[in-house]
């Protein structure tokens, strides 16, 4: 535990004083007689309940006064130790150094041989502190040495299990430094780099003999980056102790990698069987969370169409979402790549008429209209009349759309009846945009109009949550046969409904008469949810029952919550305080369900690939239904708010 600020008032001698100890040392100086060893009593006081100089309690309060008042604040240790973790690679050559020369001036010999092993490759340690490791190895500090064990590292135990070779490779340094032995001790280190045609061509020191790879193998783990910081895989031939690196993605190279990642597998080697240490010849900027992934998912699936694991090309709604978060990270960083890559899918799925790829009205499917929220920016970009002509399209739809009895929206016209708030993340946010950006103002009011009813029909005052649908008829199996409201209170849904709120709140004018409403089901919702948030910061499949056996934290409705949230704060609709609960989400993401690759990409697990109600096979709405859902990696339902929400947070 460390303590971060003490108040004292009528302690002993001291009337009042106040006390906020530095990070790492804090010197408390002054006369004889003023109050330091008070100060210190308090402390120990306060966390162990006796002074230790004994006497009685009466003895601690200052003469002529009532009672004494003593205050602190702390942080507890997994915090100190989460907060220590998320700078430490920052500061560790230096921490690293003095306890090298601590040790040495400890033991009474300033050049006192110093081996160490380098972190292995771990999920949960950075980059950055087996690069402070190497640092430290190559910052003139005499008589020191680093072994290196990539290939001895397990991605589940930061300690690795096999210890003989680590005691083999410390051995090795000793024996060549110390006794004089001809033996190899360390493996290929990085010495330059040549880049001609295209080509980057490394040397190293310590390769002696040449650079191999066990079994003749390809040789993996190398990256290498034009001056955009992009890094992409390398292919890379041996040429004796040098290596020819090339990639098609970065034909201008200016920068390489190797192993520097979280965890990663590297197989290069020198002819005596020692791995090549890990390294970077850049000084990029570390980037943000939003770009990572943003660019993993650009990696993974090249074309947009093959967000949410898309195998045809298609006007889907996820990937709708996907390229939505593509074109905030256009607006945010000004990249013209991530705009090309939503227009190249644009562009194939909207013909010169207007026409949209297998759209098919007489569906009445709200799904299709949510990537509709896409051709906006892409039509005021390349001014072309056709991606109008498909919105126009899909306003059609909503003119003719099936509704209840109080003209709310069908889901899909196979879903007689029913309002699903999945349905007004996909058409509300459009239809206001919609009426914003080409002066229809009853299309704003259409809009509101949907929350307005399906807020009526989902909502569920004994928990402040929203029921997944509402059938009007009381028809379907899943439903109450008093209320109509399906059973149970699926995450990701509740996760559509906030985000359609903050989204279209961007285009319903200050003065419309719904807007207060719809921030007041915001300012609930946020008020609300965090009592369901576990302690990670994560939200769950069937979000009120996290303790259910079965259930489990889920991407998607975490990524939504976090997004809505960290928006909602940006815009002003809910107090600064909650930007808290998006941080909490964040980081539960982060230390939970986010993987980093080996080939230095982002994976986001842990997310339903699907969610529904009827149909074939029949979806009863059931706790066991909700869990019993299949689930995925890099699902565009998560990533596409994790991203967007990641650039709300500046993460």
């Amino acid at each position: 535990m460390r303590l971060l600020s003490l108040e004292v008032e009528n302690y002993r001698n001291i009337a009042s004083a106040s006390l906020t100890p530095g990070r790492e040392l804090t010197v408390i100086c002054g006369n004889n007689g003023q109050g330091k060893t008070n100060l210190l009593e308090a402390i120990w006081l306060l966390t162990g309940g006796k002074s230790f100089r004994g006497g009685k309690d009466a003895e601690l309060v200052r003469r002529g006064e009532p009672f004494a008042v003593l205050k602190a604040s702390t942080l507890r240790a997994q915090q100190e130790e989460q907060e220590s973790n998320s700078i430490r690679h920052e500061k560790y050559q230096k921490v690293f150094t003095n306890l090298i020369n601590s040790w040495r001036q400890e033991w009474g010999q300033a050049d006192m041989p110093f081996y160490f092993v380098q972190i292995a490759p771990h999920y949960k340690q950075p980059a950055g502190i087996r690069e402070a490791q190497l640092k430290t190895w190559q910052s003139g500090l005499k008589n020191i040495g680093m072994v290196v064990i990539t290939d001895a590292g397990d991605s589940t135990d930061i300690h690795p299990r096999n210890k003989r070779v680590t005691g083999e490779r410390l051995a090795a340094w000793a024996l060549a430094k110390q006794y004089g032995k001809k033996t190899a001790y360390s493996g290929p280190l990085y010495k330059s780099m040549k880049v001609k045609d295209g080509k980057v061509t490394l040397t190293f020191d310590y390769a002696e003999g040449g650079l191999q790879t066990p079994e003749n193998a390809p040789v993996r783990g190398f990256f290498i980056s034009g001056a955009d910081a992009r890094f992409y895989p390398a292919t890379a031939a041996i040429q004796g102790s040098k290596l020819e690196l090339s990639a098609p993605e970065a034909p201008q190279p200016v920068a390489v990698r190797y192993g520097y990642g979280n965890f990663f597998r590297g197989n290069l080697y020198n002819k005596a069987g020692l791995p090549a240490v890990p390294f970077r010849t850049d000084h990029f900027a570390p980037d943000t969370y939003a770009r990572w992934f943003a660019d993993s998912e650009m990696r993974r699936f090249p074309k947009a169409y093959q967000l949410d694991h898309g195998r045809r090309l298609f006007f889907g709604y996820a990937q709708g979402v996907g390229c939505c978060a593509m074109l905030r990270m256009w607006k945010q960083t000004g990249e013209q790549h991530y705009f090309d890559y939503v227009e190249a899918w644009a562009d194939s799925v909207v013909n010169e008429k207007g026409e949209i790829h297998l759209y098919d009205m007489s569906t009445y499917n709200l799904d299709f209209i949510n990537s509709g929220k896409v051709l906006f920016d892409v039509y005021r970009e390349t001014g072309n009349d056709k991606y109008k002509k498909a919105m126009d399209e899909l306003i059609k739809q909503l003119k003719r759309h099936p509704r209840t009895l109080e003209g709310g929206y069908w889901h899909k016209l196979i879903y007689q009846h029913q309002m699903w708030l999945d349905g007004l993340y996909m058409a509300s946010p459009f239809m206001a945009q919609y009426g914003a950006e080409f002066n229809r103002p009853e299309w704003i009011d259409e809009a509101v109009k949907q929350f307005s009813l399906c807020h009526k029909h989902t909502y569920d005052a004994g928990t402040g949550l929203y029921h997944h649908a509402w059938d009007e008829s009381k028809s379907q199996r899943w439903a109450n046969p008093e209320t109509g409201h399906s059973p149970n209170f699926w995450g990701r849904s509740i996760g559509w409904w906030f985000m359609a709120l903050v989204d279209a709140l961007d285009y319903i004018p200050e003065e419309h008469p719904g807007r207060a409403d719809m921030i007041s089901w915001i300012q609930g919702l946020a008020d609300t949810l965090p009592k369901y948030q576990d302690k990670a910061g994560l939200w769950y499949q069937v979000i009120d029952q996290p303790k259910r056996e079965g259930n489990f934290p889920e991407a998607s409705v975490t990524s939504q919550c976090m997004y809505a949230y960290a928006k909602a704060v940006n815009k002003g609709y809910i107090d600064a305080k909650y930007k808290a609960v998006a941080e909490k989400a964040f980081k539960g993401l982060k230390d939970k369900l986010l993987v980093e690759n080996a080939d230095g990409t982002l994976t986001l697990t842990r997310c339903c690939q699907v969610g529904g109600l009827g149909g074939h096979p029949y979806r009863d709405g059931s706790f066991e239904y909700y869990i019993g859902e299949k689930m995925r990696d890099n699902d565009a339902k998560a990533t596409g708010p994790f991203i967007m929400g990641c650039i709300e947070l500046n993460k």
